[in-house]
């Protein structure tokens, strides 16, 4: 953090529910084309459930509940990718300075990853173009302190939305929100409670998209795997695609 940086003005929001009206009304908010929309996904392995959800979808949000084990663990992900291309091709990435908004950055990563999704002079369009990042991530950084802030007021609208009463800004939240997109034929995780940025899983499958891509079932499954019995009905996905509207 450079010396002369601000105060972060938001420090803790309430966190959004994975309800794909929330995240798609917030979405459009911040500049999704109508012509795109976040839906539920039921499972990564049935076919008649996949059949369902209209193609292509251009990221997967996974919610998932937080461990100790989870937590040690995720960062130590190696990828088979040789690290030049991985950096050559890095998508971009936002550092998670807003405690509960793992949600948002979900979303972000989402949005920002298809930026030919956003409506031209949008919100999220617009900061993206005045504030291109070098290296496709954004940490400490005034512009994104602004930033949000700007959506402060969306955010904390599309919070108060859902079918769950919303827990308070100060509350611990044990669930956490990650995305999943491709770029340049490479699978990404991005995670902003990351310690080491977006996190290159290996490439696409030929021929397959990120519902049916081999990795996205993996990561899953890995996730599922190290939480407890008591919270595995806990995991959730979103999917963007275009809308059924």
């Amino acid at each position: 953090m450079s010396q002369g940086k601000k105060e972060q003005k938001v420090r803790s929001v309430v966190p959004l529910e994975s309800n794909p009206q929330v995240f798609t009304n917030f979405a459009n908010s911040l500049g999704l084309s109508s012509d795109w929309a976040l839906m539920d996904i039921y499972s990564l392995t049935d076919p008649d459930l996949l059949a369902f959800i209209p193609r292509p979808v251009k990221a997967v949000i996974l919610l998932f509940p937080l461990n100790e084990t989870i937590d040690s663990l995720t960062d130590s992900f190696k990828s088979d990718v040789p690290e030049s291309k991985n950096g050559s091709s890095a998508p971009i990435w936002f550092k998670q300075n807003v405690r509960n908004a793992c949600g948002l950055y979900a979303l972000l990563h989402s949005l920002s990853n298809n930026a030919n999704l956003l409506t031209d002079g949008s919100i999220l369009k617009q900061f993206l173009t005045e504030n291109p990042a070098s290296d496709g991530q954004y940490s400490d950084d005034d512009a994104v302190d602004d930033f949000l802030v700007s959506i402060s007021e969306i955010y904390n609208e599309n919070s108060q939305q859902g079918d769950t009463a919303a827990p308070s800004a100060e509350e611990d939240v044990e669930l956490h929100f990650i995305t999943f997109i491709e770029k340049d034929g490479l699978l990404y995780e991005l995670d902003g409670r990351s310690k080491t940025g977006p996190r290159c899983l290996g490439k696409i499958s030929p021929d397959s998209d990120l519902l049916t891509e081999p990795l996205v079932k993996q990561r899953f499954e890995w996730y599922h795997g190290n939480a407890s019995e008591s919270m595995k009905l806990q995991f959730s996905l979103l999917g963007l695609g275009p809308s059924l509207d």
